[in-house]
């Protein structure tokens, strides 16, 4: 739980469904404000909200500070940049190389990830912004507001979480989607595609997949390939069921078992 939180993952307060602000987690592991479920506890009856485990203020925790200047004094040199932030490169060059002005939105699942990204990519010469789970509503408003503008001295790469960036934001300013790591349900990915490729886009968008040869990614592909097909070939609860959750089948495969 505390490797959860200090990764900044994308997650929201059960409560007033947004990012939680002064973090509490329960004897029960779970996580809320902590004006939020200070409030439920005034009940007569006070308990989680998610799993009903009877609580009072002594079972709540508090969250370890968030450490920032950890976060970039553990981003390595450019001396150890991995094979797949090369290919990354490699990509975003050749695009800005046929038009400067071309925008590109880069999908990581971790929060980590996002932030290991930032020094290769400034050192390239790419204006940045970053979006993730960390952020509050209107900060994120901000980031995608700035992102959209139009300009020749803008941010051209967006730096986003597959799921704080998977819905209900428009991304259109883009035209260029890579997808650093596979997800192993396809509709999380397609939504974050979904984001480029709507109503109001005017450019062809190009979507490219990294994926690391011979490595679990490749079998989680194949995965998420057997999840289409159950998807098409199901119906009625069962078939949304097998969509959205992995079963011990997948694990085995996954884990080559």
């Amino acid at each position: 739980m505390v490797l959860v939180l200090q990764d900044g993952e994308d997650f929201d307060c059960p409560i007033c469904i947004s990012p939680p602000t002064n973090i509490v987690i329960t004897c029960c592991a779970h996580i809320f404000c902590r004006v939020c479920i200070l409030k439920t506890l005034k009940r007569t009856k006070p308990c989680c909200p998610l799993c009903r485990h009877p609580l009072s203020q002594s079972d709540l925790f508090s969250a370890p500070p968030e450490s920032t200047e950890t976060d970039n004094s553990e981003i390595p040199s450019s001396e150890c940049t991995s094979s797949k932030v090369l290919t990354l490169l490699k990509f975003l060059s050749a695009s800005r190389d046929q038009n400067p002005s071309t925008k590109s939105v880069v999908f990581s699942q971790f929060r980590k990830m996002l932030l290991l990204l930032e020094q290769p990519l400034k050192a390239a010469g790419f204006k940045i912004l970053r979006l993730d789970g960390s952020m509050n509503a209107k900060r994120r408003a901000q980031v995608i507001e700035e992102f959209g503008a139009p300009g020749p001295n803008g941010p051209t790469v967006l730096l986003a979480s597959l799921k704080a960036s998977g819905a209900g934001i428009n991304l259109t300013a883009a035209s260029r989607v890579y997808l650093l790591e596979p997800w192993w349900n396809p509709a999380v990915e397609e939504q974050a595609m979904d984001r480029v490729h709507r109503i109001g886009q005017k450019e062809d968008v190009k979507i490219v997949r990294l994926i690391a040869r011979n490595s679990i990614e490749e079998r989680i592909l194949e995965l998420q390939e057997r999840k289409k097909k159950l998807a098409k070939e199901a119906f009625g609860r069962r078939g949304l069921k097998d969509r959205r959750e992995v079963g011990v089948e997948d694990l085995r495969m996954l884990m080559s078992l």
